[in-house]
């Protein structure tokens, strides 16, 4: 490979940090076509696949850098995280494993083990694959990233929301960590809080369109919280109006007393919905009702990964490079 393929590769990496994967993957496939021999090319190039939406490609692409380095264990992480995309756990956990075995001092390997074996339901090995990242790498914001998202799937919100937090301490803008933030408020029931965290996340990370999804599921939920008592005291002023317009006054002046309640409800609802989340509420609505009159299904995505994983969301943890994830 010659300086200039790597400094190519180098630009590649940076576009996939930027969330400019189609470029990316363009870049990749003129260095590729000059130097095919190239493992880590090969790997960004699984990279940009994953970060467009294309597990199977990333698949490929990743098999074809493991077969020119068998000892690297980054190919095995890719696959796993694409795996885990294709719904394919259980292989996520044995590519996982093999990345584990090749680089078994390495937190990455064990973070992505424990990423897998979450999502294929093996909750006591991700549990222990996260406690042996925590190990080795305690001071790295990924690392207390993955050990949140395993606990919450442990069903354990309070050492969740104490994994991420400490993640935040490390890096106070990490944006996976402050997506799991808001999956833990969603988990509590909490949709108000969810809707900030995912906003924040999607204005510290716009490169990932994950956590812009997440926002509109947050505020949908608020949305449908707020219409309930909107839609009661717009039903009941309706009644009102027809008892008078019948001449039953006396119902109609006793339905009346019922409707200021309903008015006050609705205006604490509205008055607890952050200001920010008040902005976008409407662009939210209207967006969901062009997609519901197109008879469009509308997206539950909370997720996931990160790893960003993940199922969920984002881009995988772990990798070689100016970030450490994917």
């Amino acid at each position: 490979m010659t300086g200039s393929d790597s400094v190519q590769l180098g630009r590649a990496g940076l576009m996939i940090e930027l969330g400019r994967f189609a470029d990316a993957a363009r870049l990749l496939a003129a260095v590729l076509a000059d130097a095919p021999d190239s493992s880590r090319g090969w790997c960004l190039l699984s990279r940009a696949r994953l970060g467009s939406g294309d597990p199977a490609e990333a698949i490929t692409a990743a098999r074809r850098a493991s077969a020119l380095d068998p000892a690297n264990e980054w190919p095995f992480r890719l696959m796993s995280t694409a795996l885990i995309s294709l719904n394919r756990g259980t292989e996520a956990v044995g590519a996982a494993a093999e990345a584990r075995r090749l680089a078994p001092h390495s937190w990455r390997s064990h973070v992505c083990l424990a990423q897998a074996a979450a999502a294929a339901g093996q909750l006591g090995l991700a549990a222990d694959a996260a406690n042996a990242a925590l190990a080795i790498a305690p001071d790295h914001a990924d690392v207390h990233v993955t050990a949140g998202r395993v606990a919450l799937s442990r069903g354990d919100a309070g050492e969740a929301r104490r994994r991420q937090e400490a993640a935040l301490a490390l890096d106070p803008a990490h944006s996976g960590a402050i997506n799991e933030l808001g999956r833990i408020s969603l988990h509590m029931r909490d949709a108000t809080g969810a809707a900030e965290h995912f906003i924040r996340a999607a204005r510290t990370s716009p490169g990932n369109g994950v956590f812009g999804r997440n926002s509109e599921l947050a505020l949908r939920f608020l949305a449908i919280r707020l219409a309930r008592p909107v839609f009661l005291a717009a039903a009941l002023l309706a009644i009102i109006g027809a008892l008078a317009a019948s001449g039953h006054l006396l119902p109609g002046a006793a339905l009346a007393l019922a409707e200021p309640p309903l008015l006050l409800w609705a205006a604490a609802r509205f008055r607890a919905i952050p200001r920010q989340s008040r902005r976008h509420l409407p662009l939210v609505l209207a967006r969901h009702a062009r997609l519901s009159a197109r008879g469009h299904k509308t997206d539950k995505s909370s997720n996931t990964e990160t790893s960003s994983t993940a199922p969920v969301s984002n881009r995988p943890l772990g990798s070689p490079g100016q970030s450490s994830q994917l």
